[in-house]
């Protein structure tokens, strides 16, 4: 029997994974529209009042307004259910039936809250032969990372200042942010806790093309790395779904980078992304992580009616239809078209999409998810865009079918 103010069932079953009930979020009644959402929008600017928990990091943007999407829900479900819901009968967060999948669903925009980002210090311009020290030594880490190797980034920081001209600690990390964004501007993998951060100097992608370069096979090795190339998922056994899942990368801002090969003369590396297109073992092991994730989601809120419906489409219907698991909305039992982009690498890296998989979040937005995996040779993770994949991503033509 469905609870009317949960919009859950009252005999939940154990997913494939396994985890107790307790640990997964609480569901928000089954109904909630966008036009629910956008009479609390109204009923927050009219002030009323409420005693809902904010959000942890998090607002939903709307009309050049901003609100607690937390609140939002609440207020909302005074629409549908002729009450507001209380902080602790639902959760916020990304996984499917939280607060921020909702939102994201129902067409709304909910992004980090503003932070002022942190400035990077101030001082003299790093020298060719600082730059030189500092970005072998990144490669040496990712090297190391990416082949399971354990390593110190505070012991490769303690050896290198050395190397440096009185550089502070600050400075050394911001100049590791910066490399990073020169690597995931070339499509290469990066160390995993040095983020990408934009406004790097033309100084320093020069010295990375000039290290590449200088080591013909390097990145040919670091492709074969076990960490990109997982051969079994690699899970723990149970875990928590609200663990696993992360709310999408803020843009990054690239970089003007003009790549007229034609004229520089400088060969296609190797291209890490098309790599993970063309690994099937890799694209099989991402669909199954997120199927057996989805029938998880839906037994553990007592849908097992619709986990036993999930199909994952590209195996049991064939490939082309721009998704790969047929999967259901709790709320209403409509269909969701799920695509899914599976990685070893970091959750920056960019990934290829097919024309007929635009074009399928482009016809059917309020249905389509593109659910990207990555990490998901150490410790998996993922993040979801819901829509139109042309609101999400910078799409670049990489390929043409000619016809004459």
């Amino acid at each position: 029997m469905v609870d009317p103010t949960r919009g859950t069932r009252s005999n939940p079953t154990s997913g494939d994974m396994g985890q107790s009930r307790r640990d997964m979020p609480q569901a928000i009644p089954a109904g909630l529209t966008r036009e629910h959402v956008l009479h609390a929008l109204a009923d927050l600017d009219a002030g009323l009042s409420h005693q809902i928990g904010g959000s942890a990091g998090v607002e939903l943007v709307h009309d050049a307004r901003r609100y607690d999407p937390k609140a939002v829900i609440g207020v909302a479900c005074r629409h549908l259910i002729g009450r507001v819901l209380q902080a602790d009968e639902f959760s916020d967060g990304e996984a499917p039936g939280e607060a921020n999948f909702v939102l994201r669903r129902l067409g709304f925009k909910v992004v980090k809250k503003d932070e002022p980002p942190p400035k990077p210090p101030r001082g003299k311009a790093w020298t060719d032969q600082e730059v030189r020290a500092i970005v072998a030594d990144y490669f040496a880490m990712l090297q190391a990372e990416l082949e399971g190797k354990a390593f110190n980034k505070s012991e490769h920081r303690r050896q290198l200042i050395p190397k440096l001209e009185s550089r502070s600690k600050t400075s050394i990390e911001f100049k590791h942010f910066n490399i990073s964004s020169v690597l995931v501007d070339m499509g290469l993998p990066y160390i995993d806790g040095y983020k990408p951060r934009s406004n790097y100097q033309a100084s320093l992608a020069a010295e990375v093309d000039s290290f590449l370069d200088a080591r013909p096979g390097f990145l040919e090795h670091l492709a074969a790395a076990p960490s990109l190339n997982p051969t079994k998922i690699a899970t723990t056994g149970s875990f928590a779904i609200r663990r696993v899942i992360e709310d999408p990368p803020e843009a990054i801002p690239a970089a003007k980078r003009t790549a007229k090969p034609w004229l520089s003369r400088k060969a296609l590396r190797v291209d890490f992304a098309e790599r993970d297109a063309a690994n099937r073992q890799l694209g099989m092991l991402g669909e199954q992580f997120v199927l057996d994730l989805e029938r998880l989601r839906l037994n553990e809120i007592g849908r097992d009616d619709l986990a036993r419906k999930v199909v994952w489409a590209s195996r049991e219907i064939g490939d082309g239809l721009g998704f790969d698991i047929l999967s259901f909305d709790e709320a209403d039992e409509s269909e969701r078209m799920l695509e899914v982009k599976a990685t070893g690498q970091g959750k920056y890296s960019p990934f290829y999409v097919t024309s007929t998989e635009v074009q399928c979040s482009a016809d059917i937005p309020s249905q389509y998810q593109l659910f990207r995996v990555f990490h998901l040779g150490k410790d998996p993770r993922l993040f979801i865009l819901h829509g139109d994949l042309k609101e999400h991503c910078r799409l670049q033509p990489v390929l043409y079918k000619a016809v004459i």
